[in-house]
């Protein structure tokens, strides 16, 4: 779902018109514009779940106040300041976590996870290019044995950025694709383990299995969920499919350059998560860090 409006906008107009009518607003006033405008908000990609969140809030600070000055102002403030206290969970010290492991005579293992379709394998390779730059040295380990495809294009961002990579046969099962791999890095002196995995079009049996397992086999430091910021409240769906089999640890928003803001901030606003980085193209250094500040004025405006 491309977002193609400003559902959030029109929502404070709605109120502020009213209050200017009014001049207070009754409970049953807030509740009367959400249900006039509720399926403009959910085309324009907001979920269910965080309209209905708004909406409490809403309630919880306008019902019978008095209003002084102009009221949509006011409005944008108090809500900007509702969603950026929601989504500011702080950041991801990659650092930290390499060294951890490294004290405990460990490898680390990053796992990427996400549908079909959401830029996986490339937010992986992105990362992998970070941690260079960090100083560090990654090995990719190829766990989607599932479509030969992904091999090939995983390989050929590998190459783009000179790190090696281990894969399996097609079919081969995933979870000894990344036990090998980890085999590799403790004996060639790697520093992370960046292994990618299978995705579908759905959630299904198989695919969840196949995700438990590979957690299970290598224990990652940083379990990474890729979901596609054109997906609109749909990645609300996903990351509630994926945490129930994994839980998240970080997140990667793709898309963020087409209009993929609403979907970051729903997700981080859903899960509680931080942001590993934004993917803004389709290069590997298209990337950005998210601020919670600069996307909620960016779904605000």
């Amino acid at each position: 779902m491309v977002q193609r409006r400003a559902p959030l906008k029109l929502l404070l107009k709605k109120v502020a018109s009213k209050i200017g009518v009014k001049g207070r607003l009754s409970r049953s006033d807030i509740e009367g514009i959400f249900l006039e405008i509720e399926l403009d908000l959910l085309e324009g990609g907001l979920a269910l779940e965080l309209v209905d969140d708004i909406k409490k809030h809403m309630i919880s600070y306008l019902v019978e106040r008095e209003f002084r000055g102009d009221p949509e102002s006011f409005l944008r403030n108090e809500l900007k300041n509702f969603l950026i206290k929601s989504i500011s969970v702080g950041g991801l010290d990659l650092r930290k976590i390499i060294e951890r492991a490294k004290e405990e005579k460990e490898i680390s293992v990053f796992l990427f996870f996400g549908f079909n379709g959401v830029g996986k394998s490339l937010s992986l390779v992105k990362t992998a290019k970070v941690l260079m730059d960090l100083g560090y040295k990654p090995l990719i380990a190829a766990a989607d044995t599932f479509r030969s495809a992904a091999l090939e294009q995983l390989e050929g961002y590998a190459k783009e950025i000179a790190v090696p990579l281990v894969k399996g046969d097609r079919g081969a099962d995933p979870a000894s694709v990344v036990y090998n791999a980890i085999s590799k890095a403790i004996s060639k002196g790697f520093d992370v383990v960046l292994s990618d995995t299978a995705g579908r079009r759905a959630m299904d049996r198989n695919l969840a299995g196949e995700l438990r397992k590979i957690a299970r086999v290598s224990n990652p430091d940083l379990k990474v969920l890729v979901v596609d910021g054109l997906a609109g409240s749909d990645v609300i769906n996903q990351c509630r499919s994926f945490n129930e089999i994994v839980p998240v640890d970080a997140l990667v928003v793709t898309k963020v350059d087409a209009g993929g803001y609403v979907a970051a901030v729903q997700a981080v606003y859903f899960l509680k998560k931080p942001v590993l980085f934004l993917g803004v193209g389709t290069s590997i250094t298209d990337i950005k860090p998210f601020f919670p500040e600069e996307a909620v004025n960016f779904i605000l405006d």
